[in-house]
């Protein structure tokens, strides 16, 4: 038992209570950045959930406009042994197909954001500081 001569003055803290606070600030301090993270994380996911559906809507008209082109360079060359019509119709069939792999590797960069995974690593490592 504290013998009240070791008592600190009134008004002064003793040095547990003081790590104690600091030790609570810090964990605060921690929880606030941990709910920063996160919402910027959704923020992210939104921005990119509707990224995703416009870029769905491009990737339909883009395979509309490639199923199309590549229609129309079958009948050219078919029709046509000469390739002229053919090149000209393809190099539009071309372009569409780049276009609808920028709008897939776009897609895939939004997918993976809205798994937030800034968040997931961060509840990892702090998982693993516990644990250790």
């Amino acid at each position: 038992m504290d013998r009240p001569e070791d008592a600190p003055p009134p008004g002064e803290e003793s040095a547990a209570l003081t790590e104690l606070r600091r030790t609570l600030d810090a964990a605060i301090d921690a929880a606030g950045a941990a709910l920063a993270l996160l919402r910027a994380e959704f923020r992210l996911a939104r921005s990119s959930a509707l990224a995703l559906v416009w870029l769905g809507f491009a990737l339909v008209f883009l395979g509309v406009g490639a199923w199309l082109a590549t229609s129309a360079a079958i009948a050219a060359g078919i029709y046509q042994l000469t390739g002229n019509l053919f090149v000209g119709i393809g190099s539009v069939a071309l372009a569409n197909g780049a276009g609808i792999a920028w709008v897939l590797l776009a897609m895939r960069r939004c997918w993976r954001d809205l798994s937030l995974p800034r968040t997931r690593r961060m509840l990892d490592q702090a998982r693993k500081e516990v644990q250790a």
